[in-house]
């Protein structure tokens, strides 16, 4: 199979990965504000939640949505900073009761390797490009 059909075909399979993902989480957590926009672009409709908020700690902003979810998806880039931001929201999270999905998480890099990207907000370009 060429470069080309393997991105393809990693590239649709994340978006049917994210298309079920209401099935095992209640809510996916990116970085920022284009994350959420890539999502939206592939379809994703459930709920996000941006983890910069002006004026909410980190602490502060994990135990509001510890009140409202019990399972969720950190959902931050595969970059050095991204992983460092999800071990640390993980952490956050676990203490507070949350179930995070790490074998999906495990599961959405391993579609976005074969594909080329390591940021969220590089799918929504990279689907106009593949698709």
């Amino acid at each position: 199979m060429k470069a080309y059909q393997k991105r393809k075909k990693a590239l649709e399979e994340l978006i049917s990965l994210f298309s079920e993902i209401d099935n095992y989480i209640d809510l996916i957590i990116v970085e920022g504000q284009r994350d959420l926009e890539s999502l939206r672009s592939l379809g994703f409709t459930s709920s996000v939640e941006i983890l910069n908020h002006k004026g909410i700690g980190d602490h502060e902003l994990a135990e509001i949505l510890a009140s409202k979810y019990s399972n969720i998806l950190i959902l931050t880039d595969f970059d050095e900073e991204g992983l460092i931001l999800n071990k640390k929201f993980a952490e956050i999270f676990e203490l507070k009761g949350v179930k995070v999905e790490k074998s999906l998480r495990n599961k959405i890099s391993k579609f976005m390797s074969m594909i080329g990207v390591y940021t969220v907000e590089a799918l929504d370009n990279i689907k106009n490009e593949i698709l």
